[in-house]
């Protein structure tokens, strides 16, 4: 112990004499910079940053507030739009609808507003329509069509329980379902976007079918027409596209531009 007392007792008046030894007035300036920068560092942690966050997350509610009024103004436009027909539908499906438009439009990059005028242009909105040709519902879907896309994309339904790999037959009654009507028929308007990368041809297909586009675009290349619409491919087929375009192309041109500006203005 006698040992050990010594020998701290020495290193104590070693480090004594260095101390007295060190001039200090030469590390002060160091000394001063290092508790401004312990002390700046310690009040970022403790305020800065926290209130930078706080910042942010404000910024991010905001933006996210703004965008949940923009969704509910835009579906209520469209449930405006609505309402001016008789849909036949009652106000809660009326309204159920409208955001199963607006969010159609969203998933699928389409603008709500070309899905309401080619409804429109198809039933009038009357979700109980019937053409002579076999079409139903608002966007005026054949059975044989429907059960196609329905089966090529898993296009599912939560009022009708089936199993899209094995259904063989679909009842006229799930077409007039104005949700899984519009499920179809937006789905199927967008594959024909893609697939014809131009609205006039994709509005064309979804009027008469794709294949009398094939037959005219066909005709269209044979005579150095390159991707245009022939219209002296046959009298009927010219009778056709003149019914199209003068009646359904420019009908859905007129309301698409009416109706994007209903929802969209400002």
């Amino acid at each position: 112990m006698k040992k050990i007392r010594k020998i701290l007792f020495g290193l104590r008046i070693i480090i004594r004499k260095l101390i007295n030894r060190i001039q200090f007035k030469y590390f002060l300036p160091y000394f001063l910079l290092l508790s401004v920068l312990i002390s700046v560092a310690f009040l970022s942690y403790c305020y800065v940053i926290p209130m930078y966050y706080s910042y942010l997350k404000e910024r991010q509610d905001v933006k996210l507030l703004k965008n949940k009024i923009r969704v509910d103004y835009e579906k209520l436009k469209i449930f405006k739009i609505i309402k001016t027909f008789n849909s036949g539908l009652p106000v809660p499906e009326e309204k159920k609808v409208s955001g199963l438009i607006f969010n159609l439009g969203e998933k699928y990059k389409i603008n709500p507003a070309l899905i309401l005028a080619v409804i429109r242009v198809e039933s009038s909105f009357n979700n109980f329509s019937y053409s002579n040709m076999g079409a139903v519902g608002l966007m005026q879907i054949k059975p044989v069509t429907g059960l196609y896309l329905i089966k090529k994309y898993n296009i599912k339904s939560k009022k009708f329980n089936y199993n899209t790999r094995y259904i063989e037959y679909l009842p006229i009654n799930y077409l007039y379902n104005p949700s899984l009507n519009i499920k179809i028929g937006a789905r199927y308007l967008l594959s024909l976007l893609y697939e014809f990368k131009n609205l006039k041809l994709a509005l064309f297909a979804y009027n008469v079918g794709p294949t009398l586009v094939y037959r005219s675009l066909e005709s269209g290349r044979t005579n150095g027409g390159g991707n245009r619409l022939n219209l002296d491919i046959s009298e009927s087929t010219n009778r056709l596209f003149s019914d199209f375009y003068y009646g359904y192309y420019k009908r859905v041109k007129k309301y698409f531009a009416i109706y994007n500006n209903e929802i969209f203005q400002g």
